[in-house]
């Protein structure tokens, strides 16, 4: 005869903590080993115990969570020795009276009381509140000030440890604190982090102190840089090449879609179209650019990455590219990117008269550390970078904010911003009426829905993560709110994306669209453009939304606040800060679409000046002209 297997759970009847005890009883079994229970999806430990209140001949049992229980309304899941159900019941898990918020996590770097090296904090780790991913972290670092944290970042690990936190996936965060702390010097200090969620409450760490230390330069590397420099410019003197002034050579990073590579393709279009010049090109890495570059009758030399890591490797590498520059017949040069200094230098070596072009809003610092690591370059190879900036004779920008950044290493005659513009001008600020019916159809949006469109490739730079996030609490009060973001891939960080969506439900709500090589019908679709970027100099996605009449949201960062004005031509947010985010875009789908459409006619035509792209290039070919003539009339150019 088969035993009749039941059970009976006493459910609290108010709110519990985060780690709590649950009692019951079950009949048809007579040992803990017969049964299981789960609390969120996570067993639970049992121990047998009697159950008060409970029918006389059942087996009484005492259930504690093996280990954190999230904030929420749970289920609880008693199954029998035959994996069947038995029963089900649900426990409300919140914050006790007087309980501060439940803090989970781990700040991985810097160590307590370990030398951390370079002249960059590090701060790295995973935290959540409540259950979920803070909406904002802040890192406090004495002598380097407050930063806000880049978060929701992916994290493999957390899950195991805490299977029932759907944020356990997304918990990572970190961020780059420069310290001025020169070579061969080293300092004790501190920092705290602030954890915060508007609604749910903040917990600040308990100061951790560590050292910093600026590891001392090998005083061998500056007379070594010193030899192998004379030595390039005796190899210099030796090469004797007409050069032609209509000619540029152009240094740059990469021939892979970016938003870098695409201001550079557009603006060699049209130098080469419309202003008659010639180019040749030099990049680190290879990509489908190149195949444009072909069309364009420009010849490409794809050489290795740009090589700082020691001073022999940095100076072979300057020398190489000098040579190269010298027998290009180029007569000035081009450099795109902050990082394509080892460019700069070898035109500068050649003698040729040069134009930066900088993009990135890090400092030195900071770019340094995300790009090469803590102590790289050595300190001989950043004296070069150092000077290369106030050698140049020309150091553009496209944005003001990133012009102020970078003065301190030039004169400021010798800086410049020219605002680029982008092909999409031609739609003049507006998308027809019957054209945004067609992409919204073809895309699947029902004319209700209020689409939000976000468009860059997927990284946690350009924070759509943290918009994933907003959407979540957007949906609950605005289910019509639809959100499009156009950049898939399948990196770690867009697998975590992916990740996200599932397992807030939002499938309906949010499409993640794999890397467009045409955004545009996402753009004629859309209601709202969103910017969560936490670092841009100008982003070319916000240009494209102005031109086809489309409203922007953006993060409060470098060129997007000399684009747009809070409240009268878009809307501005804090960067690295969920909940500022969430009230940005709420204020914006609240907007009604008249005043949508007025914000967007004004940011149209507030930007209208630089938005064709022949602006830029006509700039570009004038201010190559001067420096190519000034470099004639000086010697260094010969036709």
């Amino acid at each position: 005869m088969t035993s009749l297997h039941t059970a009976g759970i006493l459910t609290p009847d108010r709110p519990v903590g985060h780690l709590f005890e649950l009692r019951g009883w079950t009949t048809g079994i007579s040992r803990i080993g017969e049964m299981s229970l789960t609390i969120a999806d996570v067993e639970a430990n049992l121990f047998p115990e009697p159950c008060p209140g409970a029918p006389e001949g059942t087996f009484g049992w005492r259930a504690v969570p093996a280990t954190w229980v999230p904030a929420g309304t749970q289920d609880i899941v008693v199954t029998g020795p035959d994996e069947r159900v038995l029963n089900q019941a649900t426990v409300h898990v919140g914050t006790l009276p007087g309980e501060e918020p439940l803090w989970l996590g781990e700040l991985e770097a810097p160590k307590q009381g370990k030398v951390a090296e370079g002249h960059v904090v590090y701060v790295t780790g995973w935290a959540m509140l409540q259950g979920r991913a803070p909406s904002l972290i802040e890192v406090m670092v004495e002598g380097g000030g407050t930063v806000s944290a880049r978060t929701r970042l992916p994290r493999k690990d957390v899950p195991k440890e805490f299977p029932g936190f759907d944020d356990a996936a997304v918990s990572g965060f970190e961020a780059w604190v420069p310290v001025d702390l020169p070579y061969g010097e080293e300092r004790t200090l501190s920092l705290r982090v602030r954890y915060r969620t508007e609604g749910v409450g903040e917990v600040v760490s308990a100061k951790r102190t560590f050292t910093l230390r600026n590891p001392v330069s090998d005083p061998d590397d500056a007379e070594l840089a010193d030899e192998l420099a004379s030595d390039t410019a005796k190899a210099m003197a030796r090469v004797n090449i007409p050069t032609d002034p209509r000619h540029v050579l152009v240094f740059t990073h990469s021939l892979g879609v970016g938003g870098g590579q695409l201001w550079l393709q557009e603006l060699l279009s049209r130098m080469v179209t419309d202003h008659g010049w010639q180019v040749s090109l030099v990049s680190e890495t290879d990509g489908p650019l190149r195949a444009d570059c072909h069309e364009l009758g420009i010849p490409v030399h794809v050489t290795t990455h740009y090589r700082n890591q020691t001073v022999p490797a940095y100076e072979g590498h300057v020398a190489e590219l000098a040579r190269f520059a010298k027998c290009s017949g180029a007569g000035v040069a081009l450099v795109n990117t902050l990082g394509g200094f080892v460019g700069a230098d070898a035109a500068k070596r050649a003698g040729m008269p040069t134009a930066w072009v900088i993009h990135e809003s890090f400092s030195l610092p900071a770019f340094a550390y995300q790009n090469w690591g803590p102590v790289k370059p050595p300190a001989a190879v950043w004296q070069r970078w150092e000077s290369t900036l106030a050698e140049v004779d020309k150091l553009l920008f496209v944005a003001d904010a990133t012009r102020e950044m970078f003065l301190p290493y030039s004169k400021p005659e010798r800086c410049q911003t020219v605002r680029y513009g982008t092909p999409m001008h031609k739609f003049g600020g507006r998308t027809r009426s019957e054209t945004r019916r067609q992409a919204r159809n073809m895309l699947g949006y029902a004319p209700d829905d209020i689409v939000l469109v976000n468009i860059g490739i997927a990284e946690s730079r350009k924070g759509q993560a943290p918009l994933i996030s907003a959407m979540e609490r957007i949906h609950k009060v605005q289910p019509e709110a639809k959100l499009a973001v156009v950049g898939l891939h399948p990196s770690p960080y867009g697998l975590a994306m992916e990740e996200s969506v599932e397992r807030a439900g939002l499938e309906k709500s949010v499409s993640l669209v794999p890397i467009q090589p045409d955004p545009l019908r996402w753009l004629q679709a859309a209601d709202i453009f969103v910017n969560s970027s936490d670092i841009e100099s100008l982003p070319r996605s916000i240009l494209e939304a102005v031109c086809c009449g489309v409203p922007v949201a953006a993060t409060d960062v470098f060129g997007a606040r000399e684009m747009i004005v809070d409240g009268e031509t878009g809307w501005l947010f804090e960067t690295n800060d969920v909940d500022a985010l969430t009230a940005a875009l709420l204020r914006a789908l609240g907007t009604p679409a008249t005043r949508r459409r007025e914000m967007a006619k004004a940011a149209h035509e507030k930007l209208l000046p630089w938005l064709d792209p022949a602006g830029y290039a006509r700039e570009y070919s004038e201010i190559l002209t001067e420096l190519a003539r000034h470099g004639h009339q000086s010697g260094g150019v010969h036709v």
